[in-house]
């Protein structure tokens, strides 16, 4: 019963806080992807001159199939279960508010851990589910109309969106192979209500080189931010572990747009119930991917 109850992600809530002290400004399939060099089609001095000028233009609305999957793993590595949602997402701007739509929303759980994930049961009452992105999305009441069974894993997939904004925010001002980092994002706290006290610690961002996805040429933007606290005391349940996670934007050096994302996060952490002596030690494994549809 554990493994239902703490199936969302903890990366997803300590990258809120970047956005939350800053502004909005602005399946499973590896990217068909092949490395620029230097000598090849366009020099990257080229591609690093014209950076500068480049705009990202908010009014136009990005098109992205999501696919998330989730391992919950013994210590030794071997698999308990596991679970993938997919679903297509929409991203867009209206009046300065980064607005989110979710369509086509499938989830499927099992403990064969061999092969390809089936298609899933659909979520009809997610279809065209539309918010503004906001830290509403971490109170219950936002979550009140979904059914029970159904909530926490919806948690984990709005949870998601927060990820792109990272590259969105520092598209403009990161520049080649210098690490991205504000002090905003040294460490920072956040409290998702009925779950756990989150923490961000040093969450750093690089452009670490130039890649090519389905022919555009793009800024690879990776991150990582390890060693995370997580800690919650609800009655007589108390959670302690830590958060690692880490990955990669693939960012257009012609419009700005992200044409792909992957995102992998671990988490270890121990369950305690009152008045038993010894605890339970979990492993969660966590990976996400944006794949730009248009």
């Amino acid at each position: 019963m554990f493994y239902k109850k703490s199936f969302f992600s903890i990366a997803q809530i300590l990258l809120l806080v970047i956005l939350f002290v800053g502004s909005f400004s602005c399946c499973r399939k590896e990217p068909e992807a092949e490395v620029v060099e230097v000598e090849e089609a366009r020099a990257l001095d080229e591609c690093l001159e014209r950076q500068g000028s480049l705009k990202f233009d908010e009014s136009i609305p990005q098109h992205y199939n999501v696919t998330s999957t989730l391992y919950n793993r013994e210590l030794g590595g071997g698999v308990v279960s596991s679970m993938q949602i997919k679903a297509s997402f929409v991203r867009s701007v209206e009046e300065k508010e980064v607005i989110c739509r979710w369509n086509n929303v499938r989830m499927f759980s099992t403990r064969d851990t061999e092969g390809e994930f089936p298609d899933g049961k659909p979520l009809d009452y997610m279809e065209g589910f539309t918010y503004s992105l906001s830290d509403t999305i971490l109170t219950e009441e936002f979550y009140e109309d979904f059914p029970e069974e159904d909530r926490t894993y919806m948690k984990t997939l709005i949870w998601d969106a927060p990820w792109l904004e990272l590259a969105y925010v520092a598209v403009d001002s990161i520049e080649y192979n210098k690490p991205y980092f504000s002090e905003d994002l040294e460490t920072k706290e956040v409290e998702a209500q009925n779950f756990a006290l989150l923490k961000t610690k040093n969450l750093k961002l690089i452009w670490s080189g130039v890649a090519k996805k389905d022919g555009e040429e793009c800024a690879l933007l990776e991150f990582k931010s390890l060693s995370n606290p997580v800690e919650s005391e609800k009655d007589v349940l108390s959670v302690k572990g830590r958060s690692c996670c880490w990955g990669s934007f693939w960012v257009s050096l012609n419009d700005h747009q992200i044409e792909y994302a992957v995102i992998n996060e671990d988490l270890i952490m121990e369950m305690s119930v009152s008045g038993k002596p010894i605890g339970q030690v979990l492993n969660m494994q966590r990976e996400l991917v944006f794949d730009k549809t248009r």
